[in-house]
Order: structure tokens, then C-alpha cells, then sequence
């Protein structure tokens, strides 16, 4: 995603999810080892690729990227739900993402 982009397009996802300005916004930066496979569970998170990766795949409840699959029409660099990053190189890869965590309040 156009690093320029990613401010503006948090705030307006939140917006629309109807949390307004009530998030916490984290930079995750995910150093995977040669063949290393990752999960992560963030069901409420949002995880943002901040700029696109060679070798690796990223599947998740709201699409795939990879940069090398050629039966795809669409990458995703929005993930949700369970992520599964696997590098599939034969070195060291750094994967960027900025982590939304809306800020959940009890109902009364």
C-alpha cells in the first residue's frame, strides 16, 4: 500500500466501523527466517501491509498476497481474522504491517 495512503485509509476504515478515533494504531515488524511459516490471530485487529514483499505469502480471512501466485486478479494488503504468513525464500524476509486495534467498550 502507498505509504502515503495508509493514515488516511485507517481513518477512514475506523470511521466507517463506527469507532471514530477510538483505536490504537502499532507498527509490527515481523522478521520471518528462511521457510518460516507465522500465525496470527487478530480477529479484531486490522493488519496493514505497509509496502509490498517478495517471497512470501499472506492468507487471511480477507484475501491473499503474494506477489509471485499469477491466478489472482487482486492482492490484498488489508488482513483480518486468521493471518498465515509463510516465507518461502531461502533468506531472512521483513514483512511491515501497522496494527489497528479498535478500542472495544462494554456495553451498559
Amino acid at each position: 500500500m502507498v505509504k502515503e495512503l495508509i493514515s488516511e485509509y485507517i481513518r477512514s476504515r475506523m470511521e466507517k466501523l463506527n469507532y471514530g478515533i477510538e483505536y490504537y494504531i502499532e507498527f509490527r515488524h515481523l522478521v520471518l527466517q528462511p521457510g518460516e511459516h507465522r500465525d496470527i490471530e487478530a480477529y479484531n485487529d486490522l493488519y496493514v501491509l505497509v509496502e509490498p514483499v517478495e517471497n512470501v505469502n499472506i492468507k487471511s480471512d480477507f484475501g491473499l498476497f503474494d506477489l509471485s501466485f499469477d491466478r489472482i486478479d487482486e492482492l490484498q494488503y488489508v488482513h483480518q481474522g486468521f493471518i498465515s504468513i509463510h516465507n518461502y525464500s531461502k533468506a531472512m524476509i521483513h514483512i511491515q504491517f501497522v496494527q489497528v486495534t479498535p478500542i472495544l467498550k462494554a456495553k451498559k
